[in-house]
Formats: structure tokens, sequence, C-alpha cells
């Protein structure tokens, strides 16, 4: 079992090893449940990081694709 400390703004530290093990980090984003006397904390994936999931069927360089994209729609 591991403690947290409360500060004044409402605010915890989750120890290290908990962050690590359930894949929190800075910035990142957790999910809280309320229950009967007790708050659940569930770690959130981030849309960003199924970035690499999902491969395109179409292989064209990033750069050209960019150029295609400028040129068709105009920047506002």
């Amino acid at each position: 079992m591991h403690t947290a400390t409360i500060t004044q703004k409402g605010q915890i530290t989750i120890p290290l090893v908990l962050r690590e093990a359930f894949g929190l980090r800075a910035y990142g984003k957790a999910r809280l449940e309320q229950g009967d006397g007790f708050i659940k904390v569930y770690a959130q994936e981030d849309i960003l990081d199924l970035v690499d999931t999902f491969v395109p069927k179409v292989k064209k360089p990033l750069m050209k694709t960019r150029e295609a994209f400028e040129k068709k729609y105009t920047r506002f």
C-alpha cells in the first residue's frame, strides 16, 4: 500500500513505482471513478499513443503528401 499527501490545491503525487506500473506520465490523463468511500484511478490512453498502431495502405512520402495538400487547400 502506498500513501500520498493531498496538497492545499487538492493535488496528489502518485508514487513513481505506481506511475511506471500503470503507464502514467507527466501531462498524461487519468480517469477517476468515485466508489463507496474510495476513488479509483485509471490510466487513460492518449490518442497520440495509437499513432504507430495504424499503418496506411498507401505509402507516400510525407513531404509529397503535405505539398499536395497545401496546393489544394489554402491556409487561413
